[in-house]
């Protein structure tokens, strides 16, 4: 969950993360499912733009068999919610850090780097990019993994308030990461119905004059279990579907879009 969203209402403690935010971690865990094998351990793993913790602490969980060392970076955190947040996940042994330059591993180097719905955010994704690259903790191993809403004509009311500068087509990421001086390795879309979704909702908005003030985000989920639980297996078999499809060669868009590389 974005800062910004964790913000919108109540305590950090009381928050139910959404139900887009657990497949979306089940999507990504699979999809780097046969690229987490090739790590060696220590698996130091650090999550920019961590957000409220959640997808760190699910990865953990996932791939605890690797003994994962978690390095949490996020600019939006502030002590009060830094405290807030290691209380909330007492289990998860995590170093939070505000800014990434600051980031110090015990050893090795990083295994895997998440940047999930981040660089929407950043002016200048290319130059953030390069200046990542540039860290001593990055290696030509590093595993990048990146994640960010699709498709600039479907930028809404939604991506104003969460403070997004562009969406992105595959193609456009994809000639991103290359000009930045990263090396392709797997791409693709997911959640094809949110897509449908979000192209019907930005015609309401339109229609209705929605201001971004209107907007909360997915920060006040507080449906039932039940229809968390249903919402959240729609979203998988959506994905399972596609991936049968591009096991073929066809990929069918998403309302997200992923791309795993390597610096060059």
């Amino acid at each position: 969950m974005d800062i910004k969203e964790l913000k919108v209402a109540g305590k950090s403690s009381e928050k139910r993360n959404h139900p887009w935010e657990h497949a979306r971690c089940k999507v990504i865990f699979n999809i780097l499912k046969s690229y987490i094998n090739e790590t060696s351990q220590p698996l130091n793993v650090i999550d920019i733009g961590c957000g409220d913790l959640f997808f760190l602490k699910q990865f953990c969980k996932k791939f605890t068999i690797y003994h994962p060392v978690a390095i949490a970076v996020d600019t939006a955190l502030d002590d009060e919610l830094i405290y807030s947040l290691k209380n909330k996940y007492q289990d998860l042994h995590v170093d939070i850090y505000k800014n990434f330059q600051d980031v110090k591993l015990r050893e090795g180097y990083a295994n895997i780097v998440f940047l999930m719905d981040v660089i929407e955010h950043i002016e200048n994704s290319q130059n953030f990019l390069e200046f990542l690259f540039q860290q001593s903790y990055i290696t030509k191993k590093s595993l990048f993994v990146i994640a960010v809403p699709a498709f600039n004509n479907l930028f809404s009311t939604h991506d104003k308030w969460l403070g997004h500068y562009r969406r992105y087509s595959q193609q456009e990421l994809k000639k991103t990461i290359e000009n930045a001086g990263y090396q392709y390795v797997k791409g693709g879309y997911f959640f094809t119905t949110l897509l449908l979704a979000r192209i019907m909702q930005n015609y309401l908005d339109i229609l209705l004059k929605k201001k971004n003030k209107e907007v909360k985000g997915i920060g006040n989920w507080n449906r039932s279990i039940i229809l968390s639980f249903l919402f959240e297996k729609f979203l998988l078999c959506d994905y399972y579907f596609s991936k049968l499809f591009s096991l073929i060669g066809i990929k069918i868009p998403g309302l997200s879009t992923y791309i795993l590389c390597r610096p060059q």
